[in-house]
């Protein structure tokens, strides 16, 4: 899958229900990989799954929109904006990526700026 596909099927995924994440994170994420935000760094997809879960919660009707993806060799940054059930704007950030050799996301950076009650 090239990365032009990739990251808003990715983007999907984070407004999915649990079920449906389980099958597209299989199809995007390599097996051991890892995502790294400035909340911290997790590793597999289960526990990015349950970090979706949280962010349902967190963010409700939020989604992602994918801005911009740039690519070469086996490396993708992705520029993204949060929107809010409406559609209005919340958060613009970036994610850079490794991919294995099928072309799935192994080692994702999401970059964003935090909230003043995230930093406390």
């Amino acid at each position: 899958m090239d990365a032009e596909t990739l990251w808003p099927r990715y983007a999907k995924i984070w407004s999915s229900e649990a079920t449906l994440r389980a099958s597209e994170l299989k199809d995007c994420l390599a097996e051991n990989a890892t995502y790294c935000d400035p909340s911290g760094l997790l590793t597999g997809r289960t526990a990015l799954s349950d970090y979706m879960g949280g962010f349902q919660e967190n963010v409700p009707g939020g989604r992602f929109e994918i801005l911009q993806v740039i690519d070469h060799h086996d490396r993708s940054l992705a520029r993204w904006a949060l929107l809010n059930g409406e559609g209005a704007t919340l958060q613009l950030g970036a994610s850079f990526a490794t991919h294995d050799a099928q072309g799935r996301l192994k080692a994702i950076s999401g970059f964003f700026p935090l909230t003043a009650s995230e930093t406390s």
